[in-house]
Parts: C-alpha cells; sequence; structure tokens
C-alpha cells in the first residue's frame, strides 16, 4: 500500500453554487428608492454575471459590467445604461429560446414598456417585473441543468 501524503486528494469537482431565483420587482423597486438607487446598482451586478454563465457567447465575449455601465452612464447621459438594458434583454431572450423555455420576453419588451413606457410611467414596472420573472425562470433552469448548449 503505498503511503498517501497529508496534501494528497482526488481532483474533485468543485460544488456549484446555485443560482438566485428570488429576484422581484417590487423589491427592488422599494429598496432602490429606500437606499438613493444603491440596491439598483447592487442588484444588476450579478445579474450580468449570472448571465454569461447561463449563456455563454459563442464568440467568448462577456457582458459589460453593470457597474461599468452605470458610471458612463454618468457622463453619457444615461445613453451607455439604455444599451445596456437593451443588450441584457437581448441576451435574456437567447437565453430563454437557447434553454426552452417558454416565457416571452426581448427587445420588444425593452422597447414598449422601459423606453416608450416610460412615458406613461408605470412601463419600467412592467419591463422590469418581466425581465426578473425572466432571469428566475433562467436561473432556476440552470440549477436543475446547468449543461444546455
Amino acid at each position: 500500500m503505498a503511503y498517501k501524503y497529508p496534501y494528497d486528494y482526488e481532483e474533485k469537482e468543485a460544488p456549484r453554487t446555485k443560482l438566485t431565483t428570488a429576484r422581484s420587482m417590487w423589491k427592488l423597486m422599494i429598496l432602490s428608492i429606500l437606499t438613493l438607487g444603491v440596491y439598483g446598482v447592487i442588484f444588476f451586478i450579478p445579474l450580468s454575471f449570472e448571465l454569461d454563465k447561463i449563456s455563454p457567447r459563442s464568440d467568448g465575449s462577456k457582458q459589460m459590467n453593470y457597474l461599468w455601465a452605470y458610471l458612463l452612464s454618468v457622463f453619457s447621459f444615461s445613453i451607455v445604461l439604455t444599451i445596456w438594458q437593451y443588450q441584457t434583454a437581448n441576451r435574456i431572450s437567447e437565453a430563454l429560446e437557447q434553454r426552452g423555455i417558454d416565457y416571452e420576453f426581448g427587445t420588444g419588451d425593452f422597447w414598449a414598456w422601459f423606453f416608450f413606457g416610460s412615458f406613461i410611467l408605470i412601463g419600467p414596472f412592467i419591463y422590469f417585473h418581466k425581465l426578473c420573472r425572466a432571469m428566475n425562470l433562467l436561473c432556476a433552469d440552470y440549477n436543475e441543468n446547468p449543461a444546455v448548449m
């Protein structure tokens, strides 16, 4: 029998962390108001990383970190942040289709509810509700079956 050194161990797969499935539009809106927008930033930063994990791009590029988009939006009058939201809606739409999840969300919702819906004030609420629902569905599917491509 061969002696095993104390640091010899079998190569094991690292435990996979579960992605959150408890996103809520109401929590996002209320806590963003109470924290003067800080919670909104904290809410969207992991969303971009989780989206890269759920549906990696074929060319290997990553979603722009929300914090960079947020900081650049100060100098671009929120244009960068609007582009980030559009790209995120597009990526979520592709991920829903790729995983075979029957839920309607995409760039049409971005234009209808987030962009033009802001004129009737209720539109962004509907958009963020749909975004949270879509990400909850994607994360739940990823937690059950991470290898869908």
